[in-house]
């Protein structure tokens, strides 16, 4: 791996695409909107911007690589809800990391160039910074972590479509770990037992587990969307 001149990240010299990406081009994106307009409509869904979303995120993901690293961390006041309700979780955990937004031990310091962290697969053409791959509770996990006024959900209704961002944000969260999982494997032979998504809210927290099974299946589709993307770019 290797940074270019223009500050991305190549891998034997090809420019690959992110893992969000690569989701981002998601044609059911456009159904994900519309149930968030849905929503909107009726009142139940408060207005947060993009970027106040994104800076939130950016916030909660640096303070829990700093509290798995370090035992401590500093989070802005205004995300101090979402922080003390994923400590609550996270802290009766025994969690022996590897990656927390970077590799860990010395023999992944490959995975860094510069300031950048990543792992990536050569077979799907994709690369991607996971929040955290370890061992946690006994078991191999890779886990994406996300702040949302608003739950997930594993199953979606299609007589209530307004429900709909709810199942949307799920899957492809946890497509997200899959294609983390499924890297990691390539990169380092290490087996990745589950993946975990948890979602952040103001008022409370959802974990998820994505068993093998569903890994697959998950996996499954991102290399289907991949595929699609590396067609089109």
């Amino acid at each position: 791996m290797q940074s270019n001149i223009t500050g991305g990240i190549l891998i034997d010299g090809c420019s690959y695409p992110s893992v969000t990406k690569i989701l981002l081009s998601d044609p059911k994106r456009k159904t994900f909107y519309k149930s968030r307009g849905a929503k909107r409509k009726q009142g139940s869904l408060d207005s947060d911007s993009v970027s106040t979303g994104r800076h939130r995120g950016e916030s909660l993901h640096e303070a829990f690589a700093q509290y798995i690293t370090t035992g401590e961390c500093d989070v802005p006041e205004i995300y101090l809800p979402y922080w003390d309700n994923l400590y609550r979780f996270i802290s009766p955990l025994n969690i022996k990391p590897v990656w927390a937004e970077r590799p860990l031990l010395p023999e992944h310091q490959h995975f860094t160039s510069g300031e950048t962290s990543v792992i990536w697969s050569t077979k799907d053409k994709y690369l991607g910074k996971p929040d955290l791959i370890g061992n946690i509770e006994g078991t191999n996990s890779v886990v994406e972590i996300k702040t949302s006024r608003t739950p997930y959900s594993k199953a979606f209704d299609h007589r209530k479509f307004i429900a709909y961002g709810e199942f949307y944000s799920y899957a492809h969260s946890s497509m997200q770990v899959a294609a983390y999982a499924k890297a990691w494997t390539e990169r380092t032979k290490q087996k990745i037992d589950v993946g975990i998504v948890i979602n952040v809210m103001p008022d409370g927290l959802q974990f998820f587990t994505v068993e093998y099974p569903e890994m697959q299946l998950r996996l499954k589709n991102f290399r289907t969307l991949a595929r699609e993307f590396h067609k089109v770019h």
